[in-house]
């Protein structure tokens, strides 16, 4: 069983933050269920901007294709 790749872990935290503040804002409005399902995809693209910005490449290599 593996875990996560060292340079994965940053990003994972830059994505995790985005989810607890959608989901804080969304609580404090009244909206959770619909701020949660906007942060989803707001959280993978967080984890892929800081991804590209420390390393170059916006996905693991596992996800990369190179053909």
């Amino acid at each position: 069983m593996s875990g996560f790749n060292e340079e994965d872990r940053i990003p994972m935290v830059a994505a995790i933050v985005v989810v607890v503040v959608s989901n804080v804002v969304g609580y404090s409005l009244g909206v959770v269920i619909y701020m949660s399902i906007l942060a989803a995809p707001i959280a993978v693209v967080a984890f892929m901007i800081v991804r590209r910005a420390l390393y170059g490449s916006a996905l693991p290599d596992v996800l990369a294709s190179d053909a």
